[in-house]
């Protein structure tokens, strides 16, 4: 089973919709796929349109009052997700003191290794308790960059902390770098790809996710861009991107 953490700490990166969409296209290939919200927001959980204030989420798992099976919600055959919401926000205060704190995932998810071809983790725009579990339990890697100077800010801190993470987590790979929202009409966007492909080498993706209107259509409404328009741009994409995926396994 593959377990790949979606991750930057900058806010704005399409974390949530790359999360959204590559879950939503590797259940549509057989695979069975749970996508795990790690953001106290919610907005992923919304995506999916569940009511976040209804749910038992992480945070009742580590709590110990009730089982991580009780808390998946199964959406389609091969598609299923974790949702959360502000109760996970007190995390870092409620399980502070914990020997485990930034394993509390890893345990949990042991239960769900045969169950699974692929759990996806959208993490919140933070290094804190809920980015270091997923650090802690995946086994890969997914950076959302968009192609502008200031997505690079914060970017030298997270590689720290994987490093960090790697000390108790040493299977943990990148499987690559995604540009998001990339306008290729723009030579601002041209050039600073450039940058990036220089900066992160073979870690790039050779797939760009283009800016593209059905992309935020299809969040409005709830949607992956698959559903909503499968000969979008955005769809095309994001099915490029999980092609690339699936090789780099």
């Amino acid at each position: 089973m593959r377990k790949l953490v979606i991750i930057n700490q900058k806010g704005g990166e399409a974390k949530t919709t790359t999360s959204r969409n590559i879950s939503e296209i590797l259940a549509l290939k057989g695979l069975k796929t749970l996508v795990i919200d790690m953001d106290p927001q919610g907005n992923l959980t919304t995506n999916f349109d569940i009511n976040k204030r209804e749910v038992k989420t992480l945070f009742d798992v580590f709590n110990r009052e009730v089982d991580i099976n009780d808390v998946i919600i199964e959406k389609t055959e091969n598609l299923s997700i974790i949702p959360n919401n502000i109760k996970m926000a007190k995390a870092n205060m409620q399980f502070a003191g914990h020997p485990n704190w930034a394993r509390l995932l890893r345990k949990s998810l042991k239960e769900l290794d045969k169950k699974y071809d692929y759990i996806i983790m959208d993490c919140p725009p933070a290094l804190d308790f809920s980015t270091y579990n997923a650090l802690n339990a995946a086994t890969e890697i997914i950076v959302t960059l968009q192609a502008e100077e200031n997505s690079l800010e914060g970017i030298s801190d997270l590689m720290d902390t994987i490093e960090e993470v790697r000390d108790d987590n040493e299977a943990l790979k990148i499987c690559g770098v995604v540009i998001t929202r990339f306008k290729s009409n723009t030579n601002l966007h041209k050039g600073f790809k450039g940058v990036l492909d220089n900066y992160f080498g073979e870690a790039m993706f050779k797939t760009v996710i283009r800016d593209n209107i059905k992309v935020a259509e299809a969040n409005q409404s709830h949607k992956s861009v698959l559903e909503y328009d499968k000969e979008s741009n955005g769809a095309k994409d994001y099915s490029l991107l999980v092609e690339e995926i699936i090789i780099r396994n």
